[in-house]
């Protein structure tokens, strides 16, 4: 199948990092992300017979109460188990604060191609990409610390690490339309709260998490930005970011300034978004190059060695005959790897909020 054959090809070249042995506990994660309702003996079996040893399950509000019984689980099928924690994209949070929601950029409007029924904004209002809740806004990260701390703490049973997912700006953050398009905070819009001092949130969330749990391995989430063909000077283009050519001069070097001290600050591994689908990307293409770009930003990104890389690929629907041909794949190389097969929501609305009255 060809989608699985170009996969193989890439992982391969790309991924191939030396020693096919690894522990989990060192990062080395070959998983599986499902949400807990997935965690059976027999399921867990299933995937341990395919090469499994990872087991990634959602941590939030409503699962942790029953952690114990996840726990419990996975210990006795012999797996590793790997909270996944959802951070901006946070209905709750985003219904109880609206004036902490991503802004969706004001010097452009592209997006509204993909929502044409939006709302316009009125005087003393702008739109915001609900229910995206970034950290680079000074309460909103507060906020977000507090909430994994308390998910963190004395958490039941044994776990290996965290997969802390979505520590960047909210999708068209500039206003282009992509929903890669995560470097900037109320993009030439007027702010409705407080930011976050400096460029390093995300490597400050991490590194604290790092010092409260000395021995789990903290493992960002992490989605590239746009890549050259989605401009609209360019051949075949994809008309994601619009009628905005601003890769070579905006977005990657922003881009750099949040992922430079998130490289430094780290630890262990660092976990890319594979999410093609979801991208309205092609999986045979786009795949190989966001690894690339992953692997080596550009506009003086820090290059992180593939050995720290974890792949986390977009699995759920997919039929169980490219399943097997994905999983066979990955098992040949010597990385860490993640199967979602259940979705990570990265969807969005737009929504109009007020202005604070100063």
């Amino acid at each position: 199948m060809p989608r699985v054959t170009t996969l193989a090809t890439i992982v391969v070249t790309l991924l191939v990092s030396g020693p096919t042995r690894g522990d989990d506990t060192k990062g080395v994660v070959r998983g599986i992300l499902i949400g807990p309702d997935r965690v059976t003996p027999e399921f867990l079996a299933g995937w341990k017979a395919r090469g499994v040893t990872a087991v990634v399950v959602r941590l939030d509000e409503a699962t942790r109460p029953k952690w114990n019984v996840t726990a419990e689980a996975v210990e006795r099928a012999g797996m590793t188990l790997w909270p996944w924690i959802e951070v901006a994209r946070n209905p709750a949070m985003a219904d109880a604060h609206p004036d902490w929601l991503a802004a969706i950029g004001g010097h452009h409007d592209d997006w509204r191609t993909r929502f044409p029924k939006a709302p316009k904004s009125r005087t003393g209002e702008v739109i915001k990409a609900w229910p995206w809740v970034p950290i680079g806004y000074a309460p909103a990260f507060d906020a977000h610390r507090d909430r994994l701390n308390t998910l963190l703490a004395d958490l039941p049973g044994q776990w290996a690490g965290v997969f802390v997912n979505d520590l960047q700006a909210g999708p068209s953050s500039c206003g282009c339309g992509n929903d890669q398009c995560r470097w900037a905070l109320d993009y030439g819009l007027p702010s409705t709260t407080a930011k976050t001092p400096g460029d390093d949130g995300a490597a400050r969330i991490v590194a604290e998490l790092q010092g409260q749990h000395r021995g789990k391995v903290i493992v960002p989430v992490w989605v590239t930005e746009c890549e050259t063909i989605d401009l609209p000077e360019s051949k075949d283009s994809t008309g994601f970011c619009g009628g905005v050519a601003c890769a070579k001069g905006d977005c990657w070097p922003r881009y750099a300034r949040n992922w430079n001290p998130l490289v430094k600050a780290i630890e262990g591994p660092i976990a890319l978004g594979l999410w093609a689908e979801t991208f309205r990307r092609d999986p045979d293409r786009w795949t190989e190059t966001a690894l690339t770009i992953f692997q080596k930003p550009p506009k003086g990104g820090t290059a992180v060695p593939p050995e720290k890389v974890i792949a986390v690929v977009q699995a759920w629907g997919t039929p169980a005959t490219k399943l097997d041909g994905i999983l066979k794949t990955m098992q040949r190389t010597g990385t860490g790897w993640v199967l979602a097969l259940d979705p990570i929501d990265q969807s969005w609305e737009p929504r109009a909020v007020e202005l604070k009255k100063k």
